[in-house]
């Protein structure tokens, strides 16, 4: 189960996705969920608009930039390829993962330590 369609991926792109990205962002929106899935399982019984868009915004890294460049110059040419690439291209990182935590005061209750 994806936690993201391709036309949520497509609203965020701005664009509607080629053929040819269509079938490579189908694999990512997969690998993108089971990575969310497999740190935070909630979210397999109740996607939430922050999954949602975690798991687009890992897909849109790659999808956006398929040579893996993070950084390029101009005099004597040079560019760095991001890390991401030898760790298998989608990934989610560590303010992603903090999205995707609940946050303290969120549930429908608090306790306070102390109180009579």
């Amino acid at each position: 189960m994806a936690l993201a369609t391709l036309m949520d991926l497509a609203d965020r792109l701005g664009r509607d996705l080629t053929a040819s990205e269509e079938r490579r962002a189908t694999a990512w929106l997969t690998d993108a969920s089971a990575l969310i899935l497999a740190r935070f399982p909630q979210y397999a019984s109740l996607p939430t608009d922050i999954s949602t868009k975690v798991c687009c915004a890992m897909v849109l890294r790659v999808l956006t930039n398929p040579d893996g460049k993070r950084q390029e110059a101009v005099d004597d040419y040079s560019y760095t390829v991001d890390s991401s690439r030898s760790r298998g291209e989608v990934y989610l990182s560590d303010d992603e993962a903090a999205e995707l935590r609940p946050q303290p005061g969120g549930g429908a209750f608090s306790i306070v330590l102390g109180a009579t």
